[in-house]
């Protein structure tokens, strides 16, 4: 198990930005806006970068949208710090926090979801079984090699 367990809860600041690795793996990148309680019963929001890669990053950059609430299981964390300058040219520090998710989940407290793996898996097996479908044709193919069915229809 990795030592580094991080959860976090928040809504995205901004659609995901889908892009891809240079050796072609599918990824995305949110803002991810976190309220913390503050004095006097004031929030204080903190922005974390979460990134994501493979079917994880392809299904997350499908399903949500920003002002979406989700919740982000991450297993690595990366700090950066630099320095830059102010609008006005005077030396500032500023410093990031970006996570790498594990799982991503949306809030059923403030949205409802349907996943389509129960589609997915009735068509899995439609197609093991040789009836018709609408799995793309992959697919289609694995579920007739899981069933041990080689040929093509």
């Amino acid at each position: 198990m990795n030592p580094i367990t991080v959860t976090v809860t928040g809504r995205l600041g901004d659609d995901p930005r889908a892009f891809t690795t240079h050796d072609g793996t599918a990824g995305v990148e949110l803002r991810l806006a976190i309220d913390l309680p503050g004095r006097g019963g004031d929030t204080i929001t903190r922005w974390v970068k979460v990134n994501a890669y493979g079917l994880l990053a392809s299904r997350t950059a499908e399903s949500v949208r920003k002002g979406d609430r989700v919740t982000v299981l991450a297993e690595d964390l990366l700090t950066e710090a630099w320095l830059g300058t102010d609008g006005e040219g005077r030396p500032r520090a500023s410093a990031r926090v970006t996570l790498r998710a594990r799982e991503i989940a949306a809030s059923m407290a403030f949205d409802t979801l349907r996943t389509g793996y129960a589609g997915r898996k009735a068509a899995r097996q439609a197609a093991a079984n040789g009836q018709p479908n609408d799995l793309p044709a992959a697919e289609a193919a694995d579920a007739r090699v899981l069933a041990g069915v080689t040929t093509s229809s």
